[in-house]
């Protein structure tokens, strides 16, 4: 299994490193993609972090993608060969996971239509043709689109992307070695 986690200046640190980190622990090969055309991507609390590579529109094959939020987030939506991949990817039945503000980019692509979906309050209204699904709603999967609320599910998104590439049985175990669960 493979996730392509995209990053662009300004992500929120943890909700992509959190969930990089659960999909790595679960044996997930994650590679971190940066759409800035650096490797060395800045998050929105100055965090450096060094990609694994760049995008590429023609390299972008994996089991699932990942949009981290964040006021960066926002940016994905101007990237038209990101958005191609994404919509590709999608409408292959492959899973495409966001999370905070990035959840408003899948309904700004026309991702979620008839989908529920979830994101950080205040984004609602950019959820285009969503089900809205508020608190306590923390991840919501829906077909092979999952989001999430914000930084403090980022585990939560991490352990649903480790239960549908791996396994629930997995995701179960690797929330009981983190001391998530119990």
């Amino acid at each position: 299994m493979k996730v392509n986690a995209y990053l662009t200046d300004g992500f929120e640190t943890v909700e992509a490193l959190a969930v990089i980190d659960v999909l790595r622990r679960a044996g997930v090969e994650v590679e971190t993609v940066s759409v800035t055309g650096e490797k060395d991507v800045k998050s929105a609390q100055d965090i450096i972090v060094k990609a694994d590579r760049l995008f590429e529109k023609g390299g972008e094959s994996a089991d699932a993608v990942f949009l981290p939020g964040g006021p960066g987030s926002l940016a994905f939506e101007e990237m038209k060969d990101l958005k191609e991949v994404v919509l590709s990817h999608a409408d292959d039945g492959n899973i495409v996971a966001a999370i905070c503000a990035a959840p408003a980019v899948l309904g700004h692509w026309g991702l979620l239509k008839g989908k529920n979906a979830t994101c950080f309050p205040g984004f609602e209204k950019d959820l285009t043709g969503a089900k809205v699904q508020k608190a306590p709603a923390r991840v919501v999967a829906d077909g092979n689109i999952i989001t999430a609320r914000g930084m403090g599910t980022a585990i939560d998104l991490g352990l649903a992307l480790v239960g549908k590439l791996v396994g629930e049985d997995r995701a179960e175990s690797l929330g009981a070695d983190i001391q998530y669960i119990d």
